[in-house]
């Protein structure tokens, strides 16, 4: 679904996916197994084969997990940048649904980084890319309203209502189920 996560299209995918495919670790995950927890170091990043995960925070106040991501079939997981300078992770990364993932260790990925000018044009690329697209989904929790985002995430992914839960995708709108229902029945009405 690489219209969901639209920083995929400007970084050199092949670099990535070759590493993983390469000299990665092919594991199996099972539905709502947790990968990485908020709190340990994210010391890898991987190449999803199948399946779907969810990156997710927790707000202590209200002791509420939100979705803040989602990544799908070919496309790549990690705690970005976090993994390449070995702090602890701020979010969880957790499978919706069973997953094959190639697991690459970030310190092997920051070695490939260091071994030429264009791994290093690719390291500044995906690293910029991956802000400017939490930046815009930043800003859009102020440019939009809840039912604005939800249309936007809809024109953006059709699909995404056949892959996960409206509880997932009410999560990441950072709206509750209820009000997710009401934007769903509004719109019904029209």
């Amino acid at each position: 679904m690489t219209e969901f996560n639209s920083y995929m299209s400007n970084i050199d995918i092949d670099f990535f996916k070759g590493l993983c495919l390469k000299y990665g670790e092919l594991r199996h995950y099972k539905r709502n197994e947790f990968i990485l927890r908020e709190g340990d170091i994210c010391s890898f990043f991987g190449f999803i084969l199948s399946g779907v995960v969810k990156y997710s925070c927790t707000n202590w106040t209200e002791n509420k997990l939100y979705n803040v991501g989602f990544s799908f079939p070919n496309e790549f997981i990690a705690d970005y940048p976090t993994c390449l300078y070995n702090i602890k992770s701020e979010l969880n990364i957790q499978t919706i649904t069973p997953c094959k993932i190639y697991i690459c260790s970030s310190e092997f990925l920051q070695q490939k980084f260091e071994e030429n000018k264009e791994s290093q044009r690719i390291a500044r690329i995906a690293t910029e890319q991956v802000f400017f697209q939490s930046y815009s989904r930043y800003l859009d929790l102020f440019r939009f309203t809840p039912e604005e985002r939800y249309l936007r995430l809809l024109e953006r992914c059709p699909d995404i209502l056949q892959i996960m839960s409206l509880k997932e995708i009410a999560s990441y709108l950072k709206i509750t189920p209820v009000h997710m229902s009401r934007i769903r029945n509004k719109l019904c009405k029209r």
